[in-house]
């Protein structure tokens, strides 16, 4: 893989951009991007960002910079056994799978700040590498590799879908799929099935929808991952306009959500406990009730507000957030409150240009056509 600066100087070729010119534009010191180039210097995050927009990467030149000191999550000694495992794949040990694990808990929570396209093609070259370490691992070590491969491809299954590359999405989760059906694994296909819910409800396939957040509650009983799929099914009959199934859904799902304990969740499921997440799960639901039986925008609102204001700051500025955001604008439109809803979207703006996020922005766009005022959904 290149490195950052590898890269930097590939695009400024390919651009026929000279460094100094780049350095105006950005703007940065000359000489400090001289050193950047030369991987003497690693990039700020802020810095990398520019560079990519600047030289039209869509994402993958500010996926290489390595983190900085404070924001590291391996240890030299770990990071020296990827390295290895990567080039000669029988190397795969114990330590190269919690070294894995400690990349993917950090790439996590990257996505949390920065959203889904930045972190892709990272992800993407790990799940390619993780790829050759499974075909040749065999012994006490499989089961452990599986796992951690089988969660590094379900987030690159999650970051394809999040940016409406479906086929991808699905992909990945295929594989994941695979992976944890050789382990045993039921929470993880559960949480297969789950995710390949959320691609239908993107497609509009209501019916599978449905089919597959039931499955998820099944393999998920009684972990906190099954209250997420009663409002994912929720959400889908909410959209039929069954209000007494969503009502029966969510009094489940709210009596679940209050039973759940952190220390059984899986690392993938760390955020259903952030403050204020369920909330937004109901508020949406409710949101899209209130399309069609106006009754249910007040609660909607109430719900969507509350769980947005319980956020933590780092959560309440991230992409996912943004999402609960453009909600919280269309229950306000429902509701005819066109001053609310202008601020919110006012909000919106504010994180989809912070982050520079695609989606987010689409979603903007979406809120400002004439087409959503007269016409909420």
């Amino acid at each position: 893989m290149d490195t950052f600066g590898q890269k930097l100087r590939a695009l400024m070729a390919e651009r026929q951009i000279s460094q100094r010119k780049l350095a105006k534009l950005v703007p940065c010191d000359d000489g400090h991007l001289s050193k950047i180039a030369n991987d003497r210097k690693n990039p700020s995050l802020e810095l990398a960002r520019r560079l990519d927009d600047f030289l039209e990467a869509n994402g993958e030149l500010a996926a290489l910079r390595r983190p900085g000191r404070s924001e590291q999550a391996l240890t030299p000694d770990e990071g020296e056994r990827l390295r290895l495992a990567a080039g000669r794949p029988s190397r795969v040990d114990q330590g190269v799978v919690q070294a894995l694990a400690t990349v993917l808990a950090a790439q996590r929570r990257l996505e949390d700040s920065v959203g889904s396209a930045v972190v892709i093609p990272a992800v993407d070259a790990q799940v390619a590498e993780i790829e050759r370490m499974v075909i040749d691992a065999c012994g006490d070590v499989r089961p452990s590799l599986l796992n951690v491969a089988a969660q590094w491809s379900q987030f690159a299954g999650w970051l394809h879908a999040n940016v409406g590359e479906h086929v991808a999405g699905l992909r990945y989760l295929g594989r994941t799929l695979q992976w944890a059906t050789e382990i045993g694994d039921r929470q993880l296909i559960g949480a297969v099935m789950s995710w390949q819910g959320y691609i239908a409800e993107r497609r509009g396939q209501i019916g599978a929808m449905i089919g597959l957040s039931q499955a998820g509650q099944r393999l998920r009983a009684g972990s906190v991952g099954r209250v997420y799929d009663l409002y994912q099914e929720a959400r889908a009959l909410a959209s039929l306009g069954e209000a007494d199934q969503v009502s029966r859904l969510t009094d489940m799902a709210a009596a679940e959500a209050a039973e759940a304990r952190p220390e059984a969740a899986r690392p993938w499921e760390y955020y259903y406990f952030e403050p204020g997440f369920f909330g937004l799960e109901h508020g949406l639901t409710y949101r899209i009730l209130g399309h069609t039986d106006p009754a249910y925008n007040d609660a909607s609102i109430e719900h969507l507000t509350a769980g947005l204001g319980s956020l933590p700051p780092d959560m309440r500025s991230s992409e996912w957030a943004g999402d609960f955001v453009y909600q919280l604008a269309l229950a306000h439109r429902q509701a005819g409150d066109s001053r609310e809803a202008e601020r919110t979207t006012r909000e919106l703006e504010e994180i989809a240009s912070r982050i520079d996020s695609a989606r987010l922005a689409r979603l903007l766009s979406a809120l400002r056509e004439p087409s959503h005022h007269k016409r909420p959904g």
